[in-house]
């Protein structure tokens, strides 16, 4: 029997030092730390993309509707270069002061703005009133010029109250439809009736002379269309964020208001003048020296520039910037035109438009 001898002392099981944890606890410390810098500069540059390309969408659709439908001001279809003989009550009246295919007005006169949408409208920002008829335009059976009415050749979809147009290419003229029927296509332009009324059931000639002599009877194959008028204007959108906004004249000759982009906080126009007849303008004008000049027929171009912001705070500093919209400064502080001093990021976008009409 082989006596076994003193056995070994088992060997002690040996954990981390207090220093290795706290080194091993840095280490990971400064990992995170730095793959949450990197999550936050990514989510920073996404929403800074995000905002960006936003603001140059809504900047691209608002140039391109604006540019549309100031092309279309003064369209009345084949009589675009001669003045309308205006039958309306009130033809000077802001929604269907149509003598005027454009008229703007300023930020510097605001409390001058039509009543309309002027108190819809942000101060420090200028509105532009469109006027025309639209596309789509009817054919003239016969005209009875004692009797107030037209008949149409074909079916249609005008009503009563509606501001309609006619011309037969030499001349032309805006009235009231008093009473519409779509079943024998007959339109009535009187007087003393209508929501904004006709001032006479003449609709040009010698309207003091007798209707049967005197008064003008469009011919057979006559135009006829409803006018389209709009106004654009910045106000508080949905959302409670600056945006574009048109206002429509109805069928019934009342208005409708609608959001058409969001984020625009500043609209600024200048007025191309021609001062010599050739369609190329001479100076550019504010909306207040224009009117002052009495000089809306001459205006042959729009210099227009909108200022746009984010909806979300991307800057890293508070924005202080100065935009110049249409030699308008418009700054933090110090100028009559002011943006907040947030963390918002803004974008400029301008256009010049040749008027058609």
């Amino acid at each position: 029997m082989i006596a076994s001898g003193p056995h070994a002392p088992p060997e002690r099981e040996r954990g981390y030092s207090l220093l290795e944890i706290l080194i091993a606890l840095g280490i990971g410390l400064l990992v995170i730390t730095g793959m949450l810098k990197i999550l936050s500069g990514t989510n920073q540059t996404y929403r800074l993309n995000s905002n960006l390309s936003r603001i140059q969408e809504n900047a691209r659709f608002a140039i391109e509707l604006l540019t549309r439908e100031s092309r279309m001001a003064g369209y009345w279809g084949c009589t675009s270069d001669v003045a309308p003989h205006n039958a309306l009550v009130t033809p000077n009246s802001y929604s269907w002061a149509f003598n005027d295919r454009i008229r703007g007005f300023d930020n510097s006169d605001h409390a001058s703005w039509p009543a309309t949408f002027q108190s819809a409208a942000l101060p420090g920002t200028d509105a532009l009133v469109i006027s025309g008829i639209d596309a789509t335009a009817h054919t003239v059976e016969y005209h009875l010029p004692c009797d107030s009415r037209f008949k149409i050749a074909q079916s249609h979809d005008l009503a009563s109250n509606e501001v309609a147009f006619v011309t037969d290419c030499v001349q032309g003229a805006i009235f009231q439809i008093t009473a519409a029927s779509t079943s024998d296509r007959t339109l009535t332009h009187d007087s003393g009736t209508g929501t904004i009324g006709n001032s006479t059931p003449c609709l040009d000639g010698n309207c003091g002379g007798a209707c049967a002599t005197s008064w003008y009877a469009y011919p057979p194959g006559s135009l006829l269309a409803r006018i389209r008028a709009m106004a654009f204007f910045i106000g508080t959108g949905a959302n409670g964020e600056p945006a574009l906004f048109w206002e429509l004249l109805n069928r019934g000759a009342t208005t409708t208001r609608a959001e058409l982009v969001n984020g625009v906080e500043n609209l600024q126009i200048l007025y191309g003048r021609d001062t010599d007849a050739d369609r190329v303008a001479n100076q550019y004008l504010t909306a207040s020296a224009v009117e002052a000049a009495g000089a809306w027929g001459e205006i042959v171009q729009l210099r227009i520039a909108l200022l746009l912001r984010s909806v979300d705070n991307v800057r890293s500093a508070p924005d202080t910037n100065t935009y110049t919209l249409a030699e308008t400064p418009v700054a933090a502080t110090g100028t009559t035109v002011t943006h907040p001093a947030d963390y918002r990021l803004r974008k400029m976008a301008t256009t010049t438009i040749q008027l058609r009409n």
